[in-house]
């Protein structure tokens, strides 16, 4: 169980480093100051599959130096499991409203 909350965190803090718009200054701003890591015109820090790769050695790493870090990467394991569910329950509350109006799709 506990690496299942440290592979959802993973994906969890890779969503919110490339769509999170408090993190998008940050993001530039590193962007900027590490050219070094473009590679044919794509950087790093953009690039979704390579992000997960460093966030999740960087989440295996403090895990196992740290145990008790589970705690704060189930909070994001959390909020990105409740994120799932909020889209089953939209597309349900769609579905209903669509019954009642009498809209077929």
């Amino acid at each position: 169980m506990k690496y299942l909350i440290l592979i959802i965190a993973t994906e969890a803090l890779v969503e919110l480093w490339k769509k999170a718009m408090p993190l998008q200054g940050i993001r530039r701003k590193l962007t900027e100051l590490t050219p070094f890591l473009e590679i044919d015109g794509q950087h790093l820090f953009d690039c979704g599959y390579c992000m997960s790769v460093w966030i999740g050695a960087l989440i295996g790493i403090t895990y196992l130096l740290y145990e008790p870090s589970i705690y704060f990467f189930l909070v994001l394991a959390i909020h990105r499991v409740s994120n799932y569910v909020h889209l089953g329950v939209s597309y349900l509350r769609d579905l209903q409203l669509n019954l009642r109006a009498g809209r077929a799709r």
